[in-house]
This record gives C-alpha cells, structure tokens and sequence, in this order.
C-alpha cells in the first residue's frame, strides 16, 4: 500500500510517511512486520530514514516535484513543543494546567522521550514547571520568571 501511495504521488518526494506505529495503526500489523515495512522500502530506494525526524520519500522516487532540506519538516518533538506552546498561549492550557506525557504520546502518536524533549524545551523557556514525583504544569509566572510550581502559587 505505501509503495503505490509513493507511485501514484499520494506521497511526494520529501514527504513524510506512516511511521511505524502508524502502520501498526492504521493496518493492524505488528510492529516487526511494520519495521519490515520500512526496511524493504528503504532498500528498494523509496524512502530515506532521518533518525529524530522520520522517514520520507526519497528524492530518486519522484518526478521532479521535490522539496529541498531547508523546507522539510521539523521534527516530532519540535511539533509537540509547539502545539503545546500554542495552546498555552491560547489560555487552553491555563497556569496549573497539568501536561500529561501520556496523553501526548497517544495525542501525537509518539515515543515517551519525544514527550520529554518537547517538556524540556519548554522548560527551557519557563513556560512549564516539573515538580518531581507529580509532573509538568503550565508554569503560573510568564517565561523570563522562571515559573512557579503550582503548589508554591
């Protein structure tokens, strides 16, 4: 099925395919047999694995219609931290608000570490505080003061 989405241009060279739990997913196969999914397309030139930012059609399967490096898409960590930034910004996610790496992991349909380094980058940025032992929360103080854990507010 992948192989002919990438022959009849459902994927465009550059664009990112399934993942594994994706294909796991929408398929209803294991995930040895989703890994030889991606193996098999990797060898016959298909597609193209970039560690940290997924797999995607290869520039040698298409037709000319190709997106350069600079425009590929950010990795899945970088999307998280963004939507959660966004959501912050909203006032969806409120001062106190817990963030639930579970919930994300299922939401983006990504591994426990992407998770956290989209938590840490915002972190970063004093926009969520850990508090050991109970998780991530919005940050009640805006960035630049460090935040506040929610039982100290």
């Amino acid at each position: 099925m992948i192989r002919e989405r990438i022959a009849d241009g459902t994927y465009s060279p550059g664009e990112r395919v399934p993942s594994v739990l994706q294909l796991q997913e929408e398929f209803g196969i294991a995930a040895v047999t989703a890994h030889k999914v991606h193996r098999g397309l990797r060898a016959e030139g298909l597609i193209k694995t970039e560690p940290g930012l997924g797999s995607f059609v290869s520039r040698q399967a298409g037709t000319g219609n190709e997106q350069s490096r600079a425009e590929s898409p950010r990795s899945k960590w970088e999307q998280v931290a963004e939507v959660v930034r966004s959501r912050i910004a909203s006032g969806e996610y409120p001062p106190r608000h817990l963030i639930s790496e579970v919930k994300l992991e299922q939401e983006f349909g990504v591994a426990r570490v992407t998770v956290r380094k989209a938590t840490a980058a915002l972190r970063g940025e004093g926009l969520i505080v850990t508090t050991p032992g109970m998780g991530s929360f919005v940050a009640v103080d805006g960035p630049g003061d460090g935040g506040r854990s929610p039982e100290k507010a």
